[in-house]
């Protein structure tokens, strides 16, 4: 296994980790109503550090990067509508089913299949940036990234094992698959290893895909929000953007 390849599953091995302690947290955070609101809140925190690794992180030192390289520039900036590409028509899909299938009294349907797909194939991109970021960059400028994602991934994975109880799953199987979804995210950083290991050149791309599908993860969920007059915390949400030049500065 070389150098490049080995950090990109490591990349990987740390979103797994980190998705996983995530989903542990799911009983605890099921004993309790007030837990949950607290979970609310710390959503909002982690979009704010979603947007900060999207301009901070993964897209904007890559277009600053490529400024003077039309080629280079034209790479990153179609790579980042590949990832909000992805995620959104995933999510218009996923729309799509449930409406489809509203009424239905079957526990574990179709719509909710396809939503737990999207949760977990939401965790591709995320992956490919985690890996990409600690196999070809400073371990400076990787470090970042690598908090941002797992900060994401803790709350994303706790999400995702509540909604898989929501589906009617008991609380360990709900755990249980909330953790293998981790998984997706190592396949994504083993992608990256495997494209990094044939050239360097693909990095600004895996970064840029792995913002454009952060970017509009994050407009989705707040557009969802708004549909559900969800209050967002504004303090929680500016802390959360301050995460990674907060970073930058002692790196």
């Amino acid at each position: 296994m070389n150098t490049i390849f080995g950090l990109a599953v490591i990349g990987g091995v740390v979103s797994l980790l980190s998705t996983s302690l995530g989903a542990a947290l799911t009983t605890f955070f099921t004993s309790s109503n007030s837990k949950v609101k607290k979970l609310s809140i710390s959503m909002d925190f982690t979009l704010g550090v979603m947007l900060s690794a999207v301009a901070f992180s993964l897209v904007g030192p890559e277009l600053v990067a490529s400024f003077n390289e039309q080629s280079k520039l034209r790479l990153v900036l179609a790579s980042f509508f590949v990832g909000i590409l992805f995620i959104g028509l995933l999510n218009k899909f996923v729309n799509f089913k449930m409406d489809h299938n509203k009424g239905q009294s079957k526990v574990f349907n179709s719509s909710k299949i396809v939503l737990a797909l999207a949760l977990i194939l939401h965790n591709l991109p995320e992956g490919m940036g985690a890996g990409a970021s600690l196999a070809a960059m400073d371990f400076a400028k990787a470090l970042p990234i690598q908090v941002v994602i797992a900060v994401q991934n803790i709350v994303e994975g706790l999400v995702l094992a509540l909604c898989f109880i929501s589906f009617g799953l008991s609380t360990k199987k709900a755990i249980a698959f909330s953790i293998g979804s981790g998984l997706v995210e190592l396949l994504g950083a083993i992608i990256a290893g495997i494209a990094l290991n044939f050239s360097l050149m693909w990095l600004p791309a895996l970064l840029s895909v792995a913002g454009g599908a952060m970017l509009m993860s994050v407009l989705i969920e707040f557009q969802e929000g708004i549909k559900e007059y969800r209050t967002f915390s504004k303090y929680q949400f500016l802390s959360g953007i301050l995460i990674v030049p907060a970073i930058n500065m002692f790196f």
